[in-house]
């Protein structure tokens, strides 16, 4: 949930070779969902109002945009009691599973497996699993079914203009053939040990608001 030669917000997983922006639109295993202007919640702003997101497969890697209606400000505030905002897809891959437990709490069971996101930290705040505060990452929640702890990987990301983009690589997501999807804005405050969960998460707009997309389309 790409563009060449954009700015890169001094990332070191950023990616320098980036397919162009409608590449959704021509990829043959793509997907793709529109969201209107102005629906945000919870006092959100116009770089977290969702206009339009995309999933492609290209070649050994999945790439996801999300459109927004303004650039997010390279040092963007969080909202009061947030240690992290995300601009995130979030992939359903087993219907059948539920995983509890990061990034929520260790009793709160969520039926996806995995998150892919763009973060932006509260300033002093550092998430345990994530030690070099990344700047986009993937979040496999399938360990949390066998009582292991989540896996956090950092992933490529570009920021051009009212684009974000962010690139990982199909195996890290177990290569699957079809998943259900939906990208969001949001923001989370951590609980008293952040490896074992924020306690309040807290969303400003999705897409598509009703029901999962389908990858792909």
């Amino acid at each position: 949930m790409l563009i060449a030669g954009c700015s890169e917000r001094n990332d070191p997983t950023a990616s320098h070779v980036l397919p162009p922006a409608s590449f959704a639109t021509a990829a043959p295993q793509s997907s793709v969902v529109t969201d209107p202007v102005g629906d945000l919640e919870n006092k959100g702003t116009d770089y977290q109002d969702i206009i339009r997101a995309e999933i492609a497969k290209q070649g050994t890697s999945f790439a996801f945009a999300l459109t927004l209606v303004a650039p997010v400000p390279d040092s963007p505030p969080l909202p009061s009691g947030a240690d992290v905002m995300v601009w995130q897809f979030i992939l359903v891959t087993d219907p059948t599973t539920s995983p509890a437990g990061y990034p929520f709490t260790k009793n709160t069971a969520v039926p996806f497996e995995f998150m892919i996101q763009y973060r932006v930290y509260r300033s002093g705040f550092t998430d345990p699993l994530d030690p070099t505060r990344s700047a986009a990452v993937l979040i496999d929640r399938r360990p949390l079914l066998t009582g292991r702890q989540a896996i956090v990987t950092p992933i490529k990301v570009s920021i051009d203009g009212t684009q974000i983009s962010l690139v990982a690589n199909a195996g890290l997501l177990g290569d699957p053939s079809t998943f259900n999807w939906v990208s969001a804005t949001c923001a989370a405050k951590a609980g008293d040990d952040a490896k074992n969960g924020y306690s309040n998460h807290f969303c400003f707009d999705d897409a598509p608001d009703l029901n999962l997309a389908t990858w792909p389309q």
